[in-house]
């Protein structure tokens, strides 16, 4: 019974918040933190660790996925054909530049060592459906902009988890931990999970468009397929399965699809969408604890998230996106909106576990600075982006 009432509750103030933000006028990412907090560390209501025990990592691993899957079904390659470079830009040699850079600050202010800052540098390329999309909704931003700053939180957010992967194959290969094997089989893995989401979503769209399932049943067949890919990619290496679930969804929508089934299967992810965003939200809030609050104002922490957003993401937009036609106007502004969320919230805390087991004692610090590096974003972001748009003159 605890369990159940602890479940309702968690739904019920996720779309509270929602709710609440959304007649209030305030970012709806926002509204889920303060309530996230209200009920967990705040009133001390519900307890996710406990509650869920060890149930709590794939149940939000799931919904991430769902949530992932659910941004690639809007990924078609014909609504950016007017500004393709400056989008293939935004998840390739933006993300490079910020991976580098990020990790020299993390050494350089926070004192982490390469490996974790490596680590964390790849970690951290991520923005991400769960945050980004929310706020895109309520800033009704010009084609362009929207686009650009869509595709890249969506296609980078695997690759995030993914970079700092490699990066820790890279360092524990290089210190001697573990042998050269082990980053042959991540690239292995890598392409596995990739032809794993391709195939699969040519053969749904085959399936689908030939009617061998019928239409009632196309949107629940594919939330069940989502959460298969999804476990079987995990299964074979370690956070590949956002991967698998991207490239089936982005596959997906570009097939030629019949128009109807692909609004079916839209419109039934995005009510699943928004219901997941707002629990996981909520859940990832309310399990902080009161001294992990705490943790998150130290001095260095505070300066290294400063950093990230007045330096490095400025400065990586405005490089990665030279000599574009993207207007000063619009380097501003998406060189200014890079909220982080659930992924880096959730992943890092398996990246902290295996770099301390390594003897990688500073590593302690990577899940600190993931909490201080979400809040911070996705406070100031959700609260500027919005005002920036209409004072650039770039909303609808």
């Amino acid at each position: 019974m605890e369990l159940m009432i602890g479940i309702s509750l968690v739904l019920l103030s996720g779309m509270i918040a929602q709710w609440l933000s959304r007649r209030w006028g305030i970012p709806a990412i926002v509204g889920m933190t303060i309530m996230g907090l209200m009920i967990g560390p705040g009133m001390n209501w519900i307890q996710p660790d406990q509650l869920f025990g060890d149930l709590l990592d794939p149940i939000i691993s799931l919904a991430v996925a769902v949530i992932l899957f659910e941004g690639s079904l809007s990924l078609d390659r014909k609504e950016i054909f007017h500004f393709k470079e400056p989008v293939r830009r935004m998840y390739t040699l933006v993300p490079l530049i910020s991976w580098i850079l990020t990790a020299v600050i993390a050494n350089m202010v926070v004192g982490l060592s390469w490996v974790t800052a490596f680590v964390i540098g790849g970690l951290f390329i991520v923005t991400g459906p769960t945050v980004i999309t929310p706020l895109l909704k309520q800033a009704n931003l010009k084609e362009r902009p929207d686009k650009i700053l869509r595709w890249e939180g969506i296609i980078v957010d695997p690759m995030g988890a993914l970079a700092a992967l490699l990066a820790l194959q890279i360092g524990l290969a290089a210190s001697g931990v573990t042998d050269s094997a082990e980053l042959g089989f991540f690239f292995l893995g890598a392409l596995v999970a990739l032809v794993l989401g391709i195939g699969t979503g040519v053969g749904v769209s085959y399936a689908f468009q030939r009617n061998i399932v019928p239409g009632d049943m196309q949107a629940p067949m594919m939330f069940a397929l989502v959460i298969f890919i999804f476990a079987i990619s995990d299964l074979i290496m370690d956070e590949s399965g956002l991967l698998a679930v991207t490239a089936m969804g982005v596959t997906l929508t570009n097939m030629g699809l019949n128009v109807d089934s692909l609004n079916n299967i839209r419109h039934f992810k995005e009510n699943i969408s928004t219901l997941f965003i707002s629990a996981v939200f909520v859940l990832l809030t309310a399990s902080l604890t009161r001294p992990e609050l705490i943790e998150l104002w130290d001095i260095r922490i505070i300066g290294f998230v400063l950093l990230m957003m007045l330096i490095v993401r400025p400065l990586s937009v405005w490089i990665g996106l030279a000599k574009t036609d993207v207007s000063l106007s619009e380097k501003t502004l998406i060189g200014w909106i890079a909220p982080r969320g659930i992924v880096a919230m959730t992943v890092s805390g398996y990246f902290q576990t295996i770099l301390v087991e390594a003897g990688f004692t500073d590593a302690e610090r990577l899940l600190p600075m993931t909490l201080a590096l979400v809040f911070i974003t996705v406070a100031i972001h959700g609260y500027t982006l919005t005002p920036l748009a209409k004072r650039l003159k770039l909303t609808q």
